[in-house]
């Protein structure tokens, strides 16, 4: 049988055709992500949010679950309030966006600083856990949480602490529950806020402030180096490993204990593949050795909820740090 040239023609079209589709069908799949990656740490650098950040941006080019760089940027100011503000307003529908979170945002919407929710962006996932400390200078008179606490108790106003978030934020409730679980009253506490966990230690190692109220992560390097002590870690046992001599706020008397979780939220009305990338992506990240490697470095401890979950988490994380700061007289 005889093809004529334009049927032989119109045949070689459809067949180019077809074989276009069957090879753009997956291309377009996979597209995501098509540019480069933003995260941000809502805070200057030096701190748990910071932190957060850029050793997940390390490990997601390292393990090569993204296709595009991946670059950080710095957004201080009210304890997120800055970051969620342009986020909301600025990034509606950005999927190439990550932005740092952790309790610090949750005290922040639950004080109102902003007039938004976590139901106002994209939640993603949560990817590690970290605990809340005490510290001093290396030479600080205070050589124990009890030392620290009878001067509290003689004046307030000698206990100066600093922090990395706004007032009644984070940095704030964890010194404010150590107060109010030995007995004292929590409203009276000095507190010193700065943009980020690196200004907050800056103050601390300059003499400024009589102590500070970091993530145990932050400090990590400078503990091992000598230049802090840490009074009391905000957890219900000893983290071990370098910090095993440090001791914990209960096993010195006083029932407060600090776990904070660290995560990400992305902007609003981003597309379901972004939000789905995202969430698939940062559990494949926790389950790396990359990751596993992080979090020892940090001292980190392995979390992770993503998705519907981790809306649902946020929800409760704000309902009870409402409540906490009603406990704590910061909030009416």
């Amino acid at each position: 049988m005889r093809i004529h040239s334009a049927s032989r023609a119109g045949l070689c079209v459809l067949a180019a055709a077809i074989l276009g589709a069957a090879l753009v069908g997956p291309v377009a799949a996979a597209a995501f992500p098509e540019k480069a990656i933003e995260i941000i740490a809502p805070a200057n650098p030096g701190g748990g949010w910071d932190l957060t950040a850029r050793s997940t941006a390390k490990v997601l080019a390292e393990e090569k679950l993204v296709t595009q760089p991946v670059t950080v940027s710095n957004m201080p100011g009210g304890s997120g309030a800055v970051a969620i503000s342009h986020v909301v307003t600025k990034r509606k529908g950005d999927g190439h966006l990550l932005i740092a979170a952790s309790p610090a945002l949750t005290f922040t919407l639950a004080l109102k600083r902003v007039p938004y929710t976590y139901r106002d962006v994209t939640p993603i996932a949560a990817i590690a856990t970290d605990y809340g400390a005490i510290v001093v200078r290396k030479d600080s008179p205070y050589k124990s949480l009890k030392d620290l606490l009878e001067a509290y108790r003689k004046n307030p106003a000698d206990v100066s602490v600093a922090g990395g978030s706004a007032p009644g934020s984070q940095d704030h409730v964890k010194f404010a529950k150590v107060i109010k679980a030995a007995g004292m009253d929590p409203t009276k506490v000095k507190y010193v806020p700065h943009q980020g966990g690196g200004e907050a230690l800056a103050s601390l190692l300059g003499g400024h402030t009589a102590a500070a109220s970091p993530d145990m992560s932050e400090i990590v390097g400078q503990v091992e180096a000598g230049e802090v002590r840490v009074l009391a870690v905000l957890s219900e046992k000893r983290l071990g490993g370098s910090l095993k001599d440090v001791p914990t706020a209960i096993e010195q008397g006083v029932n407060a204990t600090y776990i904070l979780w660290r995560g990400f939220y992305a902007a609003p009305e981003i597309s379901k593949e972004a939000a789905d990338f995202w969430v698939t992506t940062l559990g494949k990240m926790v389950k790396t050795e990359g990751w596993k490697k992080t979090l020892q470095a940090n001292k980190w401890f392995e979390y992770y909820v993503g998705g519907a979950d981790y809306a649902r988490f946020l929800a409760q994380d704000l309902e009870a740090g409402e409540a906490l700061l009603k406990e704590l007289g910061f909030l009416k």
